[in-house]
Protein backbone atom coordinates (compact mmCIF):
# COMPACT_ATOMS: atom_id res chain seq x y z
CA UNK A 1 0.00 0.00 0.00
CA UNK A 2 2.93 2.16 0.71
CA UNK A 3 4.37 1.72 -2.86
CA UNK A 4 1.03 3.22 -4.47
CA UNK A 5 0.55 6.09 -1.82
CA UNK A 6 4.16 7.35 -3.48
CA UNK A 7 3.66 6.33 -7.05
CA UNK A 8 0.04 8.24 -6.67
CA UNK A 9 1.88 11.05 -5.08
CA UNK A 10 4.75 11.26 -7.85
CA UNK A 11 1.89 10.92 -10.52
CA UNK A 12 0.43 14.14 -8.92
CA UNK A 13 3.13 16.17 -8.50
CA UNK A 14 4.12 15.23 -11.94
CA UNK A 15 1.29 16.22 -13.55
CA UNK A 16 0.45 19.37 -11.28
CA UNK A 17 4.25 20.68 -12.47
CA UNK A 18 3.92 20.22 -15.68
CA UNK A 19 0.08 22.29 -15.92
CA UNK A 20 1.61 24.73 -14.06
CA UNK A 21 5.21 24.75 -17.01
CA UNK A 22 2.13 25.32 -19.36
CA UNK A 23 0.28 28.03 -17.69
CA UNK A 24 2.88 30.95 -18.29
CA UNK A 25 2.39 30.05 -22.76
CA UNK A 26 -1.22 31.02 -22.37
CA UNK A 27 -0.19 34.90 -21.39
CA UNK A 28 -0.98 35.72 -24.60
CA UNK A 29 -5.20 34.48 -24.43
CA UNK A 30 -6.71 37.94 -24.05
CA UNK A 31 -10.42 36.48 -22.67
CA UNK A 32 -7.81 35.76 -19.86
CA UNK A 33 -8.11 39.07 -17.35
CA UNK A 34 -4.90 40.81 -16.80
CA UNK A 35 -5.20 40.77 -13.31
CA UNK A 36 -5.01 37.30 -13.39
CA UNK A 37 -2.21 36.50 -15.99
CA UNK A 38 0.16 39.07 -14.31
CA UNK A 39 1.03 36.12 -11.96
CA UNK A 40 1.61 33.41 -15.05
CA UNK A 41 5.25 33.82 -15.42
CA UNK A 42 5.70 33.39 -11.60
CA UNK A 43 3.77 30.37 -11.28
CA UNK A 44 6.48 28.65 -14.02
CA UNK A 45 9.21 28.04 -10.71
CA UNK A 46 6.72 26.46 -8.47
CA UNK A 47 6.01 23.80 -11.61
CA UNK A 48 9.62 23.14 -11.98
CA UNK A 49 10.00 21.97 -8.08
CA UNK A 50 7.00 20.37 -8.44
CA UNK A 51 8.09 18.33 -11.28
CA UNK A 52 11.23 17.68 -9.96
CA UNK A 53 9.64 15.93 -6.69
CA UNK A 54 7.25 13.91 -8.72
CA UNK A 55 10.31 12.61 -10.30
CA UNK A 56 11.96 11.81 -7.28
CA UNK A 57 9.52 10.51 -5.83
CA UNK A 58 8.91 7.63 -8.45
Amino acid sequence: MDKATKTQFSYLFFIAGLIMLIIPELNGLEFVPYEIRQYFPVIFYPGIVCMVIGYLLR
